[in-house]
């Protein structure tokens, strides 16, 4: 237990650089030893962040020079199979962020791939280690809401990404992607499966995003196996700031997970009251993206279960499949009909 756990960052953008810093500066028992990227800026980010970090042009090049014992995919979604596959014959680890990939059948490749190498497998569902979460799962587990019957979710980032991204051959599209978290949450926290969904949307605000046949911004239904029901509201443009909020609805209460305004001050003047508000999910989960390392990391030296295995990851994504199939058909989808 006294040797720290090697481990690399495979791809170094908006969350790979933020697993990388936090690697480098915060998690116990870690220590990063390189990152893979072929864009000379980034991996300029990742030194002036991590420190004297190895950078490599690829994962075959990581694999073939560097020692490791675990990896952090980063990668495009598109990538994270053939990712994961990799690494698993390699003998190492793996942290996937989510989803785990685009279609189901993936999804069992590089579960099963991390099960015949023998190595750990763990999804980044990174708000199951938010403190804010946490506390609403515990609250609901001990009854002090009744039975859970209503999720409602509202995932809004401030910005469109690049439309290369938002490309569903890419991403996933908006509702696997942006609102991939909280349909993982609506699992977690009401404690029960979804078995439909039906969904509405449309490039609302960027007509780039529907030009790549995405939507920016839409509404999703769905009911549980026990009879509960659900709604999120997953955008791209709430211009206004980073808004995640969560709220389950139980039969003698509630309990609500969020907030807008990032510092508790008002700023008032003739002008009216203003304050400031979470720019991103880097800023909201921070300690967060931390918890959930460390987590992977100790379940690593310790010998024991990833928190999140990959069949939470494969459910969640089934869902996101039912709901994005439904946008595009305009019908409510079952979710048992992805699975065919």
């Amino acid at each position: 237990m006294s040797d720290k756990l090697r481990v690399a960052v495979v791809g170094v953008g908006r969350i790979g650089i933020v697993h990388a810093e936090n690697l480098a500066n915060q998690v116990r028992g870690a220590e990063l030893v390189a990152v893979t990227t072929s864009r000379d800026e980034r991996a300029t980010e990742a030194r002036r962040r991590c420190g004297d970090v190895d950078v490599y042009p690829d994962l075959d090049t990581l694999l073939n020079e560097a020692e490791l014992g675990a990896v952090v995919i980063a990668s495009s979604t598109s990538a994270h199979t053939a990712n994961v596959q990799a690494c698993a014959e390699a003998g190492l680890h793996i942290f996937c962020e989510k989803p785990l990939a685009l279609n189901l059948p993936d999804c069992g490749a590089a579960i099963a791939a991390a099960e015949e190498a023998g190595v750990t497998l763990m999804v980044g569902h990174v708000r199951q280690f938010d403190a804010g979460y946490v506390e609403a799962e515990r609250v609901i587990e001990a009854g002090e809401i009744g039975k859970p019957i209503v999720f409602r979710a509202i995932a809004g980032d401030q910005d469109p990404l690049p439309p290369s991204f938002a490309d569903p051959d890419v991403s996933g599209g908006l509702i696997t992607d942006a609102g991939y978290h909280d349909l993982y949450l609506a699992r977690w926290l009401m404690k029960d499966e979804v078995v439909r969904a039906y969904a509405e949307g449309e490039a609302l605000v960027d007509p780039a995003i529907g030009e790549v046949g995405d939507v920016d911004n839409a509404v999703v239904d769905f009911r549980f196996a026990g009879g509960g029901l659900g709604t999120l509201f997953v955008s791209r443009t709430t211009r206004y700031g980073h808004d995640v909020r969560v709220e389950v609805i139980g039969e003698e209460g509630a309990v609500h997970v969020g907030y807008l305004r990032d510092t508790p001050v008002n700023v008032l003047t003739r002008a009216g009251v203003c304050h400031d508000v979470v720019v991103d999910t880097a800023a909201r989960y921070a300690d967060a993206f931390v918890a959930e390392l460390q987590a992977f990391v100790d379940s690593v030296r310790e010998g024991k279960p990833a928190p999140v295995p990959g069949e939470d990851a494969r459910a969640t994504l089934a869902i996101g499949l039912a709901a994005t199939r439904a946008l595009r058909e305009t019908r409510p989808v079952v979710v048992d009909e992805v699975e065919a």
